[in-house]
C-alpha cells in the first residue's frame, strides 16, 4: 500500500505529533447533501462529513452489535477530539501568519514519491483510489506543512540543552545505549553431516553429554571429542555478542544459566553441545557516540511538554461546542 503521508526533512525534526495531522487515507465518504455541524471551535466548524471521512475505516471494529456500536462511538469521540485539536492549531497558524510556498509542497510530494519508490502517474492513481484529486492533495499537504511549521516555531524555538542534562540522561539510561549482551561459551561440535553417519554421531554426542553429567570436565571432553576449530582450546569460543551465533544455538544459549549445558543442538553444520561460562550485559556506548541521540530525545520531550501546556491553555480559552 502506498503511504501518501510525508516526512518534512527541511524542518529537521521528527514529527512525533504527525498522527494528529496526517492525511486521512481511508476512501473518502460522500458527504450527505444536508451536512451538519458536529463541533464549533471559536469561529470555525467541524462538519459531520469531515468526521465521517476521518472515521471511514471504523467498520473493521469487531464485536457483537452492542459492543461494536459502543466502540465506534468511543472511537468517533476520540477522532473528534483530534479534529478539534487540529482546528485549534490551524487557527493559531493562521493568526501567526505562517505561509507555505509551492516549492515546499513540491518537496513534500517528492518526499512521498521517494519513500514509496513511485512516479507521478502511480501517485495520481493512488490519490484517485483514496478519493483525492491532485489539487486537493496539494491543499491538504499545504495545511499539514503549515501546521508543522507553526509547531516548530512555537514550541521548538529557543530550546537550549545543557551538557549537564545530556550527561544526567546518559547516566540514568545507560541500558538504553548499551551494545548487545555477550556470552562466554564453550562448544563441543560434531561436524559431519553425512546422512548415513548421523545416528552414529548422535550416539557419540549423547555419550559425551552423559560423561559430563557424571562429572567429566567439559573442556577436557571438548579437547578429546570436539571436531570444531576451538577443540584445542577446550571448545572455548571466548565472549560472543548476541546476534553473532547461529540462531538455533543462540536461542538455546538465552535459556541457559551460567554453568549449564544445552541439549544436543542440530544445525546445518552438525551437532553441538554448548556450555555457558559467563554472561555479560552489553557495554555502554561512549557518551560522545550517543550525544546527538540524547539531545534529540530531550529536545522532543521539552517540545511535547510545551505543546501539551499550550493546548491545555488553548482548550480553556477557546469556545468549543460539541453537537454530536
Amino acid at each position: 500500500m502506498i503511504d501518501l503521508r510525508f516526512t518534512i526533512y527541511d524542518l529537521r525534526f521528527q514529527l512525533l505529533l504527525l498522527t494528529a495531522y496526517c492525511l486521512l487515507l481511508t476512501p473518502v465518504a460522500h458527504a450527505e447533501i444536508m451536512d451538519r455541524i458536529v463541533a464549533v471551535v471559536n469561529d470555525g466548524v467541524i462538519t459531520l462529513s469531515e468526521l465521517n471521512d476521518a472515521t471511514a475505516g471504523l467498520d473493521v471494529i469487531k464485536g457483537d452489535d452492542k459492543a461494536k456500536r459502543k466502540r465506534i462511538i468511543e472511537a468517533k469521540s476520540k477522532v473528534l477530539d483530534q479534529l478539534i485539536e487540529k482546528k485549534l492549531v490551524e487557527q493559531a497558524a493562521n493568526k501567526a501568519g505562517i505561509s507555505v510556498s509551492e516549492k515546499e509542497i513540491d518537496n513534500a510530494i517528492e518526499d512521498v514519491k521517494g519513500q514509496n519508490n513511485i512516479g507521478q502517474e502511480e501517485l495520481l492513481r493512488a490519490l484517485a483510489k483514496n478519493g483525492l484529486t491532485y489539487k486537493s492533495y496539494r491543499e491538504q499537504l499545504k495545511e499539514q506543512i503549515r501546521q508543522v511549521k507553526f509547531i516548530n516555531k512555537q514550541f521548538r524555538s529557543n530550546i537550549r540543552i545543557a551538557d549537564e542534562d545530556v550527561e544526567a540522561y546518559y547516566k540514568h539510561n545507560q541500558d538504553r545505549f548499551s551494545g548487545p549482551p555477550m556470552h562466554r561459551l564453550r562448544i563441543i561440535s560434531f561436524t559431519s553431516t553425512e546422512q548415513g553417519k548421523m545416528k552414529e554421531i548422535e550416539k557419540k554426542a549423547n555419550e559425551v553429554v552423559a560423561m559430563y553429567r557424571k562429572g567429566e570436565d567439559f573442556a577436557k571432553l571438548a579437547l578429546e571429542y570436539s571436531q570444531g576449530p576451538n577443540a584445542k582450546d577446550g571448545g572455548d569460543l571466548g565472549y560472543v555478542k548476541q546476534g553473532e551465533l547461529d540462531k538455533t544455538i543462540e536461542d538455546a544459549v538465552t535459556k541457559l544459566n551460567i554453568g549449564e549445558i544445552s541439549d544436543i543442538i542440530k544445525t546445518s553444520t552438525g551437532l553441538h553441545i554448548i556450555r555457558v561460562i559467563d554472561k555479560r550485559k552489553g557495554e555502554p556506548k561512549p557518551i560522545a557516540e550517543v550525544e546527538g541521540e540524547i539531545r534529540n530525545i530531550i529536545f522532543q520531550r521539552i517540545t511535547d511538554e510545551r505543546y501539551k501546556l499550550w493546548l491545555e491553555e488553548m482548550m480553556k480559552k477557546a469556545y468549543i461546542e460539541v453537537r454530536m
